[in-house]
């Protein structure tokens, strides 16, 4: 909704008037009006200043009372373009404070600098002296933390017109300033500006964000870095009230707008039409991204193996694909590390490959990839962005927000993995809830998930499962050069080594077994340096323990197909695709009790209690016991395994999903009979 206000155009965003303009638009509208202007103030708005207003009826008329709302975020000003204003752009306060200080070389603009403390007002006097030199400094002041007496107050106000400034710049943090600046509108002879933290930054007091990160506008991830505790919570309640009010607004001026018979209303809903339609032969191939992963190939994780299969397959059915990997190096080492997304290796296997620059924390790197690869997507015209595992989905808002459809899948309830400290769960729970609220679609890969979705966000899911092909079996031949492995000869555990996958379990049990054959532990470290210390100790005290660290290739075909049996002994699992790869083989597979295996293998594997060391070597001596009963589940596991779970079948049902088409009833009734067979068979069992 656009309003004209004198010659300003305004958007009403959460009830409160942003402006519609441009920093050139701005300069030159105070610029010319400036004598008229006097005695007025400018607040300089962003998601948490429009959040407050619309939670503070009061502080929403303060935002509402002065002559301007410049849109400092981004986000305001994206809303304003969705609404049909194409012209309106981003007018940051630390921006439009230097530039207006330049231009006052020329017309001789005198200024008063009001806010933060002395210390900062000193440095940023000498940077103003040799910056600007012959600018016109009337005056500076910073105020006490406490509130002033009225004296005080009258003082400063006196002080400050006796100095006579065209410009009066208020640095008090928001909503300190605001309120300061309605209080004193016309009572004070000069054009207040709240500005926040512009002060600091041009004193060196604070640094700002680098340039690209502006551009980026990704400011706001560099503040929390810089102050976690202040910021962190700032913009968690604020950013997401922000999405999910102005959604709901958006939504009625839009069935508003249709009610009406408006050209735009009728335009959005058609556009909506096309985006939502059923695919048929003749269906355009769809543009699609891709953000969640490390990176593709790569066998680092469940969530890199899925990507890899969706993204090749869809792109060998014509659709544009593009994968956003995080930059880094493999985590079992930069010997796995491959060079996809450079100079000319920038498609794999028809996928183009991005790659996205993050940080080296363990503890941010997902989210900050997750935010500047959503960035770079959203200047794409992308059908859908396809979200995998539940930390990269708290930013599914910000596609949202700008229009694109969004797919989630959810791996596995990730917050629950013990690798995470309290912060990294946190933030990976506040994604789950961004998917369950804010996603178009989102996909499990268990009844255990979906039921979960069900219970704690009221929202129903789509199960979709990982699939796998058959493979080639192969002899054992570099297992036995390089670690003296024949075929039946060991158990295999196969996975990341992080505590949640449980392997500490199986070593201790392992060592209270009387067996010639060997325990190989193949799989890199994940963020968990710790424990893999403590299982190199614990594999250390027995010389049957082999650990291979990560394999592929050939050497990982050899260790599946000549393994006496794989062991899964999880804790936590969303659906382990080296399950679905040992049972592929024709492998007797030996697996934790929890719903998301047992939904896998049914009755074609053996089970042990989760966490239950004695009844896990008890199962593994039975199975040493009883090798025609190990046969007997190795003649099944392939056969079972590849029927149920298809690859061609997952890539149809996420394609009808991007879609906006509801999977066939046969689809779903296929689907749900697998799920409810396996969380049936875990319930019972």
């Amino acid at each position: 909704m656009v309003m004209e206000k004198n010659t300003l155009r305004y958007c009403t965003i959460l009830k409160t008037n942003i402006n519609v303009t441009t920093m050139e638009k701005t300069i030159r509208y105070i610029t010319e009006n400036l004598e008229a202007l006097k005695g007025n103030y400018i607040c300089v708005s962003n998601v948490h200043t429009t959040v407050m207003a619309y939670r503070d009826a009061h502080y929403r008329e303060i935002q509402n009372g002065g002559a301007m709302a410049l849109p400092d975020g981004q986000p305001l000003s994206i809303v304003s373009r969705r609404r049909g204003y194409r012209d309106a752009r981003r007018v940051p306060g630390p921006d439009l404070m230097p530039a207006i200080l330049k231009l006052s070389l020329e017309k001789g603009y005198s200024h008063y600098f009001y806010g933060s403390s002395e210390h900062t007002l000193a440095q940023l006097q000498k940077t103003l002296i040799k910056t600007y030199p012959g600018l016109k400094i009337a005056g500076m002041y910073a105020p006490p933390f406490r509130q002033m007496t009225e004296e005080e107050d009258r003082e400063t106000v006196e002080r400050i017109n006796a100095a006579k400034p065209d410009f009066i710049w208020v640095a008090l943090g928001a909503p300190k300033q605001e309120i300061w600046m309605y209080e004193h509108k016309n009572r004070v002879q000069g054009l207040m500006i709240g500005v926040g933290a512009a002060f600091d930054f041009m004193a060196g007091t604070v640094k700002r964000a680098p340039l690209w990160m502006q551009k980026l506008c990704l400011e706001w991830v560099f503040r929390i870095i810089q102050n976690p505790k202040r910021m962190l919570p700032r913009y968690l309640n604020t950013n997401f009230a922000f999405l999910y009010h102005t959604g709901r607004e958006t939504a009625a001026l839009a069935r508003e707008k249709r009610r009406n018979g408006s050209a735009a209303g009728v335009h959005r809903e058609q556009a909506g039409e096309r985006r939502m339609k059923p695919a048929g032969k003749d269906a355009a191939p769809l543009r699609i991204a891709m953000i969640g992963h490390k990176r593709i190939p790569s066998r680092e994780g469940g969530v890199e193996i899925v990507v890899e299969a969706l993204a090749v397959r869809m792109a060998e059915k014509g659709h544009k694909v593009e994968a956003y990997n995080r930059y880094g190096h493999h985590v079992s080492g930069k010997k796995y590390d491959e060079e996809y997304g450079r100079g000319d290796r920038k498609y794999y296997k028809g996928v183009r490959i991005h790659i996205v620059p993050t940080f080296k924390s363990s503890k941010l790197n997902a989210i900050v990839y997750s935010f500047f690869a959503t960035v770079r997507a959203l200047v794409k015209p992308y059908d859908v962005i396809h979200y995998h595992a539940e930390g990269p989905c708290a930013m599914l808002w910000l596609p949202r927000l700008c229009g694109k459809r969004v797919v989630a899948t959810i791996h596995g309830l990730d917050w629950q993995r013990a690798k995470w400290g309290n912060f990294a769960s946190r933030v990976i729970r506040f994604g789950e809830k961004m998917a369950a609220k804010y996603a178009d679609e989102v996909i499990v890969l268990s009844e255990n998930v979906r039921q979960y979705f069900k219970d704690t966000y009221g929202r129903d899911v789509v199960f979709i499962p990982n699939g796998i092909e058959r493979p080639t079996r192969r002899k054992a031949e570099l297992i036995t050069e390089k670690f003296g492995l024949r075929e039946n000869g060991y158990f295999l555990f196969l996975a990341r080594i992080v505590p949640e996958k449980g392997l500490h379990y199986l070593i201790e049990a392992f060592h209270k077994t009387d067996t010639d054959k060997k325990l190989v532990i193949a799989g890199g470290n994940s963020h968990a340096a710790d424990y893999m210390e403590k299982i190199h100790r614990m594999a250390a005290e027995d010389d049957r323990v082999i650990m291979t660290d990560f394999v592929q290739g050939q050497v990982l075909e050899e260790l599946f197909s000549s393994a006496y049996a794989f062991v899964l002994p999880s804790d936590v699992e969303g659906m382990a695709i080296s399950l679905l790869e040992a049972m592929s083989y024709g492998n007797c597979c030996l697996v934790s009790d929890i719903s998301e295996n047992t939904e896998v293998v049914e009755d074609k594997a053996l089970t042990f209690r989760k966490g239950n060391v004695k009844d896990l070597q008890k199962k593994l001596e039975y199975m040493l016991q009883n090798p025609e009963i190990v046969e007997e589940y190795r003649k099944q596991s392939s056969g079972f395994i590849c029927g149920k779970y298809n690859w061609d079948d997952v890539v149809e049902q996420t394609l009808r999903i991007y879609r906006g088409d509801a999977l066939r009833a046969d689809d779903r009734k296929q689907t749900e009979e697998r799920a409810s067979a396996g969380y049936e068979n875990s319930v019972h069992k």
